[in-house]
């Protein structure tokens, strides 16, 4: 049976783009079009095979997928993005999500990371190509919800909190199967520790983490923290 969505990937790193292979052909109705090792044969792969679905890594030769980005909407292509990046690039994401990037997997990410991503625009896809010609407030927040868009934008960030730096947090931690700390989230974004609580507290205090303290022979306890995966998904 043919596969229903269509899908490119735009890697100039052999060995990514091998991978990008691999993960595509174990995912389910996703059928691979062809690939690109810079932005501008990119840019003219998607104007030839129309796809649904370009995985676009944001540090390639020529244009950069941003730019890529930018000039699909400009052209008015119906082909939407999920954005490949490294994991302390915040300025880079918030780009990505206002130009309209439907996802973002930050490197090195695990299948199980680019399946749940590609699962996820399967199903906005579905909904989409069989919803009715309109739809009710519901049925938009469900297929909205089903993008694989901003994560936990339902809540309503305090002050000082931005949503880009909770959505990088949050793609880090997202598949930890243990206990981690503030240092060490902190030491794989590049900012504070401080700055790190702030957010791990928020999504603490959403029920998305659980907090234990691990005690030493000297010296205070140390915060360890454990995601609650019914919560954060």
């Amino acid at each position: 049976m043919e596969k229903m969505i269509g899908a490119v990937v735009l890697e100039d790193d052999p060995m990514v783009l091998e991978l990008h292979r691999q993960y595509l052909s174990r995912v389910k109705d996703i059928s691979l079009l062809g690939c690109a090792k810079d932005g501008d044969e990119g840019l003219k792969l998607i104007e030839r095979v129309h796809p649904h679905l370009a995985i676009v890594d944001i540090y390639m030769p020529g244009l950069n997928g941003l730019e890529l980005l930018k000039a699909i909407r400009a052209q008015g292509l119906n082909t939407d993005i999920i954005l490949v990046t490294a994991a302390h690039d915040v300025d880079s994401v918030q780009q990505g999500i206002q130009y309209g990037a439907i996802d973002y997997i930050i490197k090195p990410f695990t299948f199980a990371r680019f399946k749940k991503a590609l699962d996820s625009y399967r199903q906005y896809f579905i909904k989409l190509r069989t919803s009715k010609r309109t739809m009710s407030q519901q049925e938009i927040d469900t297929l909205k919800s089903s993008s694989a868009g901003r994560v936990r934008e339902n809540h309503h960030l305090p002050k000082g909190l931005q949503q880009n730096t909770l959505d990088l947090i949050v793609e880090l931690i997202r598949d930890k199967s243990g206990y981690f700390t503030t240092r060490e989230i902190a030491a794989a974004l590049g900012i504070s520790r401080v700055t790190v609580k702030r957010y791990l507290s928020f999504l603490q205090d959403n029920g998305c983490l659980k907090e234990t303290l691990a005690y030493g022979p000297v010296g205070r306890p140390m915060q360890k923290f454990l995601v609650n995966k019914e919560m954060l998904h």
